[in-house]
């Protein structure tokens, strides 16, 4: 990412000579992906993940999402709290704006063998197979801008450039996690389930698309 900065900031100067332009690039990278304290710590997941979506929750109010969690206890997760945090915030916001209103996104945390899972599911528009496997190298997108609705964090088909995915994928590497997804791309694409004409009832269309987040959490012994 240092070398990424780098260029920008020599691509920027040569065709424009030095400007304040600069600094704000340096500024907007650090801020994406800098991290302040990078000391792990032992955390509950679980109980971390309940914290981070009633902080969360407020901030799409506006949108009508079913929110399921299933929350299992299980042993700690060795990380530091900023890149965990900025992680399950990326996933959640990825959920909820590809969900149309009406929609379910469920959280879940489970205890594995080799130690913790955390699985962010969303009934949403899916990604199509070409994609998946593109979306985690960064500013990616999986749907073409002007095809974006809205610019509004939360709002449905939002719209985004592909940092949050980059930086998770940077994280897991950083903390040794590991990060993947699955998906089903809707044929459909409401704006609300209400008002797809594709689809009878909410079982419908939780069965034409969605995405699957799963991220795993290695116990010390392994």
């Amino acid at each position: 990412m240092n070398q990424c900065a780098d260029l920008l900031e020599d691509t920027i100067e040569n065709e424009s000579g030095p400007t304040p332009l600069i600094d704000r690039v340096r500024t907007r990278i650090n801020k994406i992906f800098e991290i302040k304290n990078n000391e792990p710590e032992e955390i509950m997941l679980n109980e971390f993940i309940k914290h981070r979506l009633e902080n969360l929750t407020p901030k799409f109010h506006h949108r009508v999402l079913e929110i399921v969690q299933n929350l299992d206890s299980t042993s700690t997760v060795s990380i530091a709290v900023e890149p965990l945090q900025k992680m399950i915030d990326g996933l959640i916001k990825n959920a909820v704006e590809n969900t149309p209103d009406h929609g379910k996104i469920k959280v879940m945390v489970s205890k594995q063998e080799s130690g913790s899972r955390l699985v962010v599911e969303d009934y949403g528009i899916g990604i199509i197979a070409d994609h998946q496997q593109r979306i985690f190298e960064g500013f990616f997108t999986t749907q073409e801008t002007s095809g974006y609705s809205s610019k509004k964090l939360f709002d449905f088909n939002a719209g985004g450039r592909g940092a949050d995915l980059l930086r998770m994928k940077i994280f897991s590497e950083q903390y040794n996690f590991s990060i993947d997804v699955t998906s089903n791309r809707c044929k459909f694409i409401p704006g609300n389930i209400d008002e797809c004409t594709f689809c009878s009832d909410k079982k419908d269309c939780y069965q034409s698309g969605g995405s699957v987040f799963s991220v795993n959490f290695k116990c010390k012994s392994h």
